[in-house]
């Protein structure tokens, strides 16, 4: 399995399991982690680099990016050459990989696509004691159009049947944000919460986070936000919606 994190440089994964059985991890070093092209870059390269000793075969698979209510939808897509789509990299050796925009930029709207890198199983895959856990890492990628491009959010927040806070956040603007992290002030008490978990929010998209407020909560209460994102700090108010 894998995950992005970051805007730039290398991206190391270690697989691992947080159990007693034995585990065969693979480690890999991947860099950019995020590529954005436009009408003036259409094309980039990624490094995917083996730490481990074992040849690996990995494939390089393009797809659309949506997220319809919400959740992370993809399609696949000939919007995106990608070279080699297959190829077996050595212990201890790089891979460079090649993509390309095979359409023309949307003039007023940032298009989103992933890049998802797959180990292939082979017969040898399963050690004789344990498991082994496959790579498997999602690149985001960002075409610029022709015109300004940003994102505008809107926050707002609804508690639900069993007391916890649904945060939500919408973006009606062009071009995509990472929120990273985020914590919400609690009226004018001293009382914050905070949000784990990076997230994306496309354009005319909305993304969620659930909270646990604290015993005595009152849901009347203004909400405040501040965090930040790959594009800075962000400070909100969030509006109350019925649940």
């Amino acid at each position: 399995m894998g995950r992005t994190h970051g805007a730039s440089g290398g991206w190391w994964l270690a697989a691992c399991l947080a159990a007693a059985t034995p585990v065969a991890a693979s480690s890999f070093t991947l860099s950019p982690v995020r590529v954005e092209l436009g009408s003036t870059h259409s094309r980039a390269a990624l490094t995917l680099h083996n730490d481990g000793d074992e040849p690996v075969t990995v494939q390089v698979g393009a797809v659309s990016w949506a997220q319809p209510s919400g959740s992370d939808r993809y399609a696949p897509t000939r919007e995106l050459i990608v070279a080699p789509p297959v190829f077996v990299l050595a212990g201890k050796s790089d891979q460079i990989v090649r993509v390309a925009l095979r359409r023309e930029a949307d003039p007023t709207r940032e298009l989103a696509y992933r890049l998802f890198f797959e180990e292939v199983p082979t017969a040898t895959g399963a050690t004789s004691n344990g498991l082994h856990i496959a790579l498997r890492i999602g690149v985001p990628v960002f075409v610029a159009p022709a015109a300004k491009a940003a994102a505008a959010l809107t926050w707002q927040a609804r508690t639900d049947s069993a007391g916890k806070l649904q945060i939500e956040v919408a973006n009606h603007g062009t071009a995509h944000l990472q929120v990273t992290d985020f914590e919400v002030q609690l009226g004018a008490q001293a009382h914050t919460i905070r949000a784990a978990g990076a997230k994306y929010v496309l354009p005319d998209s909305a993304v969620s986070w659930t909270l646990a407020p604290p015993e005595g909560f009152d849901p009347a209460a203004p909400l405040h936000l501040h965090g930040f994102s790959d594009q800075g700090e962000i400070v909100a108010d969030i509006a109350r919606v019925s649940p």
